[in-house]
């Protein structure tokens, strides 16, 4: 077996983890982002000092907002889960009530049935995040991290055929 077929089924594993543990990845997943982002921000300040150094007058409050964001999503995901659930979840219901009110405006005899359908389902589902709060949105991270990585296994194991 080559290593393009074992990254595939490690890849497919790991999506399937993370559809078992939707918390556990979710919490990871956002960590990670955490960490991404303060490591970034780290690197920002010091190419900035570098370049204040010489003369160019620049901000620094880019990389130091930067470095504080990722230091509190690092060191408290939940309230980062949280928000993600707050804003994805007020866009829902946003974007449902929004259509329905541009159907009803738009004098339609009879709008189409499922048109109507999804966008009550928007606003259901959203209702649904807030009150799920970070729980909701770590599993519908983790499930959509874990499809992604499904797929990608997927594609790997089809590909590694083809690899010379």
């Amino acid at each position: 077996m080559n290593s393009t077929k074992l990254l595939g089924i490690v890849s497919i594993l790991l999506g399937v983890a993370a559809i078992l543990l939707p918390y556990l990845f979710g919490t990871v997943a956002v960590m990670a982002l955490g960490g991404l982002m303060l490591a970034g921000g780290v690197v920002a300040l010091l190419f900035v000092s570098d370049i204040r150094k010489q003369g160019i007058a620049v901000s620094v409050f880019g990389p130091w907002a930067q470095i504080v964001v990722g230091a509190v999503v690092l060191l408290w995901p939940e309230l980062a889960l949280w928000l993600v659930a707050v804003l994805l979840g007020g866009g829902l219901i946003l974007s449902g009530v929004t259509g329905l009110t541009a159907l009803r405006d738009a004098d339609l005899i009879n709008p189409p049935l499922l048109r109507k359908l999804g966008l009550w389902a928007s606003i259901v589902l959203g209702a649904l995040l807030i009150m799920t709060g970070a729980f909701g949105s770590a599993v519908l991270l983790s499930l959509l991290l874990g499809i992604a990585l499904i797929n990608v296994g997927f594609h790997q194991w089809r590909e590694a055929d083809y690899v010379l």
